[in-house]
């Protein structure tokens, strides 16, 4: 492979995190501001249209990119250029198909899919955001081509310049609306997102312009008479082959998650909430609590991404020892990263709410769903493992357990009075809980990986308990000292980071391998090594 493309999966993990820390910025000057004006109740509207996209989202493209990404990568490792690129030409045709049939459904079903879900205020909001399917779909084909090259830098790319789309034109369109009402405010938030889709698209339609030549050379170059080539049509039936089982699989759950928003919707009702209520309090669950929750688990999602050509490469080639240590230093570094995430956001849930919100009212709801990050996290890179490893059914069969159990648990829950909305959360994490158990079990068995207690379980546990203690002691000094929530919660954020670190290194928790693997990873073992950091 030439080195314009290859990048190591944790470079090209590295790249998609700081795009994805971006994103979450970006996201959040968007978001936030937001939330104070429409409030949780323009919220609820808000993420009421979402969720019903992201889920015909994920019919629409989950499995392609990801199969694009495989199919591509394991040409590249058996040296078949030519046939990468047919790959990704058959795949921008299926996926624009796909992407235009999506618009449409959900467009001329706007109001059909708000009433079903109990909030019918949300239809223009549903429709303002039908456009941005067939952007994402095209994106999508772009993506997983590059992806297949192990090439992260495009999608980084437009996921910033997606993010920034939908904050100036989403939050001015809210702004110019609120007046008319907070479903016309919603809806102009939401146009906000297929706005900033379609600049997306834009940017990685020029990117591939611009690598054209390249990239054909690079074809020319590697042209090999004796390689076949598939065919089209064989090219799509791999396609579809690989790419049916993970929509199934991804759709299951985001199935659950629609299926979720209308339980809590409609059960909160029959409990004695009006709809207005409702939409108020599964504001604050979708729009405050998991919003904070959402942003570990979606920087994990730069490692998930990257170590599926990864993985398959290793695999494509029959390098099993390759493919076990990365499967190894993934899970590990997901550990690592998703404990203290999820252990601080459960600790400080209510200042941290207060620090960003200026508002409370989702504290206990995010203080249950904070230890769903570490399970959620797990969850996204083994799914990933097994599917770059051609075990795309296990996943769906995983999730689709999980999912059953989410549904009774929050039926059950949020239909008591006593409970009430707090029974989202609680159906979420038993749910994660269940499918990350599952995987691991799965991944274990297919790629042989050893989950060894000392480093997975005991180091991260030790070093996490001394940050929960650290977290907890400075926060509470400050705030008797200082009387200043906002500086006691980044005081005791920054001061647990620290501690965090500190212990990991002093007990061994950071392998040589994993940091190996980064960009210029050895001058930073190097580094480590002269003052005494690395064992």
């Amino acid at each position: 492979m030439g080195k314009t493309y290859k990048q190591t999966f944790l470079q090209g993990a590295l790249i998609l995190l700081v795009a994805n820390a971006l994103v979450k910025i970006i996201g959040a000057l968007f978001k936030i501001p937001l939330t104070y004006l429409i409030g949780p109740d323009g919220m609820g509207i808000y993420g009421t249209a979402y969720i019903i996209y992201t889920w015909l989202f994920v019919i629409a493209t989950a499995g392609l990119p990801i199969a694009v990404s495989k199919m591509v990568s394991e040409s590249i490792a058996r040296n078949n250029r030519p046939e990468a690129h047919k790959i990704f030409n058959v795949a921008f045709y299926l996926l624009t198909v796909i992407g235009i049939t999506g618009t449409a459904v959900l467009f001329f079903g706007a109001k059909f899919f708000a009433n079903t879900l109990g909030n019918s205020r949300a239809y223009l909001a549903i429709m303002a955001m039908s456009p941005s399917l067939l952007f994402v779909a095209l994106m999508s084909a772009y993506r997983g081509y590059f992806q297949g090259l192990q090439n992260m830098v495009p999608t980084a790319i437009s996921e910033v310049i997606e993010a920034l789309g939908k904050l100036i034109i989403g939050y001015l369109l809210a702004y110019l609306w609120i007046s008319r009402g907070k479903e016309y405010a919603a809806a102009g938030a939401i146009l906000g997102v297929s706005t900033g889709t379609f600049l997306g698209a834009l940017a990685l339609y020029g990117i591939y312009q611009l690598s054209q030549k390249r990239i054909h050379d690079e074809i020319k170059g590697a042209k090999d008479h004796r390689v076949k080539v598939r065919t089209g049509r064989e090219i799509i039936y791999e396609l579809i082959r690989i790419a049916v089982p993970i929509t199934i699989g991804v759709s299951v759950f985001s199935l659950t998650s629609v299926i979720d928003l209308a339980m809590i919707m409609n059960r909160l009702q029959a409990i004695g909430y009006s709809e207005v209520q409702a939409s108020t309090l599964y504001g604050y669950y979708s729009n405050y609590a998991v919003t904070m929750f959402n942003l570990p688990p979606t920087l994990i999602i730069a490692l998930s991404t990257s170590i599926v050509p990864a993985v398959a490469s290793a695999f494509a080639v029959h390098n099993t020892r390759l493919a076990k240590r990365t499967t190894e230093s993934a899970i590990r570094i997901t550990v690592l990263f998703a404990l203290p995430s999820a252990i601080g956001l459960s600790l400080l849930a209510e200042p941290i709410l207060a620090l960003v919100y200026h508002d409370t009212g989702a504290a206990q709801l995010l203080n249950i769903l904070g230890i769903a990050v570490l399970f959620v996290s797990l969850v996204l890179v083994t799914n990933a493992i097994l599917q770059a490893t051609g075990k795309p059914m296990v996943p769906v069969r995983n999730m689709l357990i999980g999912g059953i159990v989410k549904i009774i648990t929050n039926y059950i829950l949020v239909g008591n009075p006593q409970v009430n909305i707090n029974g989202a959360p609680i159906g979420t994490t038993l749910c994660y809980f269940i499918i990350v158990v599952l995987n691991l079990i799965e991944v274990k068995s297919i790629t042989k990986a050893e989950y060894k207690v000392v480093d997975f379980l005991f180091k991260p546990i030790i070093a996490v308990v001394s940050m929960g203690i650290s977290v907890i002691f400075t926060y509470n000094k400050l705030v008797l000292m200082i009387h200043n929530n906002d500086i006691s919660t980044l005081g005791a954020i920054m001061v647990g980071a620290i501690i965090y670190g500190l212990m990991l290194i002093a007990i061994g928790g950071i392998k040589k391998e994993d940091i190996e693997m980064m960009p210029k990873g050895k001058k930073i073992v190097k580094v480590m090594n002269k003052f005494g950091l690395l064992r």
